[in-house]
């Protein structure tokens, strides 16, 4: 791989992320609805992976399924977090908060091992502090809260910090692309749970619903096969999920220029309070590079 094209893939895989975010975002409030369009999208994604039970080692009935399971419901609770936040927060809120994911995972690994924090983390803590800070700060016009955003960034940041260390600790016995689909499908099965609280059926979603969801879903399962063409071919280099982490800036700068095409209104907060999120999307993403570097 070139390193122009090295380089390319994890940022246009984090472009179509934020892009991704806004068209599901409107698909919920088209009507599509949090749980019916988080239920889809799951079962989406559970189908494109669904090849790759072929890959791997051994045999499927020696699945250690507890690992399955538990690595599964993280990943769910955390992409519920990112779904909830954005469908009752901020895009522009969520997406950038999420990249503190990355300073959770090494905090983690630090933690299982029982190793000391690098100095340079300290320093890390403090940027992503005043990232935070700079994203949730000001309110804005017509009353709407900024909890729901930074709670779902972080939510689904502290879960998905926890299925990284355990793709780390279980993923290789069965093999990276097998885990992957098996947790995937056991997601899909987790999402059953949401039947009684979708919106109306599956099948009946309006053309408006359908125009943001089909392109959003599309866009959700293209990053995904981005970041994982990256991740096996940089051998899951540590720059490949820096240059990712920047869908928070990415995310900030589509909203704020973009949105009104997706029907998003975020960007009405004003020029000052943009410039803020942008601002501290930036410095989060500086923070993680601090670590990752």
């Amino acid at each position: 791989m070139t390193p122009l094209l090295a380089t390319s893939l994890p940022l246009l895989a984090a472009a179509v992320y934020a892009l991704s975010a806004l068209y599901l975002k409107q698909a919920t409030m088209a009507g599509g609805g949090l749980w019916r369009i988080t239920f889809l999208t799951t079962w989406g994604q559970a189908l494109l992976f669904l090849p790759l039970l072929l890959t791997g080692n051994g045999s499927l009935f020696d699945t250690h399924w507890g690992h399955v399971f538990l690595t599964a419901l993280l990943f769910y609770v955390g992409q519920l977090c990112v779904f909830a936040g954005m469908r009752f927060g901020d895009v522009s809120v969520v997406t950038p908060v999420m990249g503190v994911k990355v300073l959770l995972v090494a905090a983690l690994v630090v933690g299982i091992t029982r190793e000391q924090l690098p100095s340079i983390w300290w320093v890390a803590a403090g940027l992503s502090t005043a990232a935070a800070v700079l994203l949730g700060g000001g309110r804005p016009s017509g009353g709407r809260s900024l909890l729901p955003g930074l709670l779902g960034g972080l939510g689904a940041a502290l879960a998905f910090a926890g299925v990284d260390v355990l793709f780390q600790l279980w993923a290789d016995g069965p093999g990276v692309w097998r885990f992957s689909a098996l947790v995937a499908l056991c997601m899909g099965g987790l999402s059953l749970t949401l039947l009684p609280f979708l919106e109306g059926p599956v099948w009946q979603l309006s053309p408006a619903v359908l125009r943001a969801f089909v392109p959003g879903l599309l866009a959700t399962l293209a990053q995904v096969l981005l970041m994982a063409y990256c991740v096996v071919k940089l051998k899951g280099a540590a720059w490949a999920n820096l240059l990712y982490s920047s869908r928070g800036v990415w995310s900030v700068l589509l909203v704020w220029k973009a949105g009104s095409l997706f029907g998003n209104t975020e960007n009405e907060i004003g020029r000052a309070l943009m410039l803020r999120r942008l601002a501290g999307a930036t410095l989060m993403l500086v923070a993680i590079a601090l670590v990752l570097i």
